[in-house]
């Protein structure tokens, strides 16, 4: 009862031990742990940069990097929780758990059994919201990929081109496969579907080397003509702009403070909360879309902003082929009879005939 008065003050009560990139001061307040916030940037930083959560922990494994408990072993259980904790945006969700059992101290997930209370700008936050809202949203991305039958798909990113490739045909993603054709050894991209049932697609292979210099074509065409695709970028990003809507998450902010407000009010009469306990659950819901929907405009007028940038700073074409590049500049690359279509995270496509 005692923490449960707490949480609807607005306390917040964190185990800052076992809780990687925060210490706690004399008064119990979050406060930053410099080196560990350096750790869960870094996990952030990747994930958007392309890499699975498996891929992040061996990585922080094979640096010599403990988790929060010192453990030398990473799980990507551990690093999916990581990026999934609102705490690291300086906020804070209240009563996740609840004890099922007092006699032997056992906790549950709490999902709606008791009321929670969402305190925004509790702390000093690690992770800027809208880089924390770009990672929920990759993360709905990927979780709702599905094959032709509905069934999830895994992650990889272990290529430039992993999760990018895809089917003009049949909508489905390529796969790199290695081929050994009388002896000779090739790397090549092809359709799920096609691996699977040659008739219900006809989709073409394309070796990795085409797809590789055909990236290199469509960087060059657009620094061959730039003043076309700058003018571009300019008419996508005053569209971006005029699309922003400041004022609807600051409405949602103040009906949500006014909701929790209420049902502190109501808890300490003894009074029934269920209505309002029901609609801080919508309004939550809604102002994460809104959040998201919001941190995604900023995260596509940031992209138009880079690639502009990226234009204006090369004097020549380029001849090597980045895969660090790909990464940042490429959304996806769909597969056509004789050409491909590449589109870039600012909104931009370039035709390549290959």
């Amino acid at each position: 009862m005692g923490i449960q008065y707490r949480f609807q003050q607005g306390k917040v009560l964190v185990n800052a031990r076992n809780f990687l990139g925060y210490d706690k001061d004399e008064e119990g307040h979050l406060i930053i742990n410099p080196t560990e916030a350096e750790i869960v940037k870094r996990i952030f930083r990747e994930y958007l940069e392309g890499a699975s959560c498996m891929k992040i922990a061996r990585g922080l494994e094979r640096d010599g990097i403990r988790t929060a408990r010192g453990n030398p072993r990473w799980h990507d259980s551990t690093v999916r929780k990581i990026l999934e904790n609102e705490k690291y945006m300086g906020d804070a969700l209240l009563q996740k758990t609840y004890t099922i059992d007092f006699l032997n101290k056992k906790r549950g997930k709490n999902n709606g059994v008791l009321p929670q209370y969402y305190i925004e700008d509790d702390h000093e936050a690690i992770i800027p919201k809208d880089i924390f809202m770009r990672v929920q949203e990759e993360m709905a991305r990927r979780s709702s990929e599905r094959d032709m039958n509905g069934r999830r798909q895994g992650f990889s990113a272990n290529h430039a081109f992993s999760h990018m490739v895809t089917c003009e045909c049949c909508g489905e993603h390529f796969r790199r496969l290695h081929w050994n054709n009388r002896g000779k050894k090739t790397i090549v991209w092809r359709c799920t579907t096609r691996l699977h049932d040659k008739e219900k697609c006809r989709a073409r292979t394309v070796s990795e080397t085409l797809l590789q210099d055909a990236f290199l074509d469509a960087v060059n065409e657009m620094l061959g003509d730039s003043q076309v695709y700058l003018k571009r970028l300019k008419e996508n990003l005053e569209t971006a702009i005029h699309l922003t809507n400041p004022d609807s998450a600051e409405a949602l902010a103040a009906r949500m403070s006014a909701l929790q407000q209420e049902l502190i009010d109501r808890t300490s009469r003894r009074e029934n909360y269920d209505d309002l306990a029901e609609e801080i659950l919508h309004l939550r819901e809604v102002q994460a879309q809104t959040v998201m929907d919001d941190a995604a405009k900023t995260e596509h007028k940031k992209r138009i902003r880079e690639l502009r940038a990226f234009i204006r700073s090369q004097p020549h074409g380029i001849t090597e082929f980045d895969e660090t590049l790909v990464k940042h500049l490429v959304e996806r690359v769909t597969v056509f009879g004789d050409y491909l279509v590449f589109r870039l995270k600012s909104g931009v496509e370039v035709v390549v005939e290959k």
